[in-house]
This record gives C-alpha cells, structure tokens and sequence, in this order.
C-alpha cells in the first residue's frame, strides 16, 4: 500500500463496477477502509471478496432513495468511525432521444439518478463531515459542459451537478469541506456499450471527432492510470486547497476557461 490514504474513511456510490470499482480498489491499495454502494450485489460482493479483509464492505443502496443512502451513509461511518472521502461515482445514461423526442420518464429517470442522487448524497456527507473537513468528489462529464444532442437529459443532468459542486463547495469551504467534479473521457464498459450501440457510420464519425479534437490523440483514457491518481490526489491531503472545481480527464477535449 502507498499508503497517502491510510486512516481515511471513504465511501464509493457505483463502486461495483467501472470507474467507480478502480477507485475502490485504489482507495484499499493506499490504505483507506472503503464502504462499496451500488445496486449491484453480485459485483460488489465479488469486489469487496477480493480486497483485503476489513478494510472494503459492500451495502446495496439506491441513491435516489432518500431513507436508503440517510442509512447507508451512518451505516458506513459507524464502521470506519467516520468519513474522510466521498467519491459520487453513482450514476446513468438512456441514450438516442432527441430533445424533441425525449420521453418524460426518461428525463425524470436520467435527472433522478444523477441530479438527485448527487443531491442526496452530498447531503449525507456533509453532515458526516461538517464537523471535522472532508473531501467530496462527484463524477460529472463532457456532456455537462458542451451538451450532446442524442444525451439531452444526461446533459442536463450532468450540467446540473457541476453546477451544485460549485455552489456546495462556496457554502461548504467554511466547514473545511473541498467539493470538486471530475468529467472524464474513459474506456469502460459504460462506454463501451454507449460505441456499441451506435450504427458504423456514427461511431467513425465519433471516433474521428475524438481524433480531432484531442490533442493527446482521441484515445480514451485508462482508469487506472489517468484518473485514480487525481480522484487520490483530490480525496487525500494534497487536494485541500482546491475546491469548486471540474477537472476534464479527457486528453484536452475540454479545455475549460477557453
């Protein structure tokens, strides 16, 4: 273990898979205890499995739901004796609507999951954390930045937790509570299955796009290697002079303040 985490007591909302999975894991490798929150219990069970005994558990919650992550949250810091980290990886897509055509079970689905689970969770950190600091970092996205036509409610969805990070992080600093985003352009299986649902033509043209607009190449990122050094970096003690931000890890597709 590196080690630059050791005490923390983190929790990881969609921690059973993708993003959120490595983050796990990289948290237990640099000596944080770890409580796993996703719906998924068959992956998060296997995860936590595989870790270090005592330091990683895993508890099924629903982050729209407001008595389920109230719950998980004391839950959670009733075991570590605290909460040092949060990390708001939780979150969805529906793919393919236009704005015109966009469902509105879709919209309140997609708004639900990440607005709302963002929201909640926060919360609970927050009053975990206001009396001793603390660290919480949510998963935003380039669709909350630039928007994409075929992600409308995602898009908005993601605009609005870059925009409530902000806000919490000017009303929370006072607690010495940092709250940051992260938008980042990484090959999981998330976005895998979003390339795979595309038809050949749509996803040349995204690649090339990606190829264009990317300094570094268009390549996706590695999670392991590109994000989980920052998310640790933002989490631990080196992170406590930055606040309110969005950090794209995407290869300079976003260059923000441009």
């Amino acid at each position: 273990m590196s080690g630059e985490l050791a005490g923390y007591c983190t929790i990881v909302t969609g921690g059973a898979r993708g993003i959120g999975a490595v983050v796990a894991q990289g948290f237990v490798e640099a000596g944080a205890q770890v409580l796993v929150l996703d719906k998924r219990d068959d992956l998060g069970k296997a995860l936590v499995a595989a870790l270090p005994s005592g330091q990683a558990r895993y508890r099924r919650c629903d982050v729209t739901d407001a008595a389920q992550v109230a719950a998980a949250f004391k839950g959670g810091a009733d075991w570590m004796g605290g909460l040092d980290a949060l990390v708001h990886s939780a979150g969805m897509d529906k793919p393919g609507y236009t704005p015109e055509d966009l469902p509105e079970e879709v919209w309140d689905l997609v708004l639900s999951v990440n607005a709302k689970g963002t929201f909640l969770t926060n919360q609970a950190a927050f009053r975990l954390m206001k009396n001793n600091g603390g660290a919480i970092i949510n998963l935003g996205s380039f669709a909350g930045i630039r928007g994409m036509a075929d992600r409308p409610a995602y898009s908005a969805a993601k605009g609005a937790v870059l925009a409530w990070t902000r806000a919490v992080a000017a009303a929370w600093g006072p607690y010495d509570i940092t709250v940051n985003a992260i938008a980042p352009t990484m090959g999981t299986d998330v976005a895998e299955r979003y390339l795979a649902q595309l038809d050949p033509k749509e996803r040349r043209k995204l690649e090339e796009d990606r190829k264009r607009f990317s300094p570094l190449g268009g390549r996706l990122g590695n999670v392991e290697r590109d994000l989980l050094p920052l998310v640790r970096l933002l989490a631990g003690p080196g992170g406590r002079y930055m606040t309110g931000q969005t950090f794209a890890v995407d290869g300079g597709r976003t260059m923000l303040g441009s």
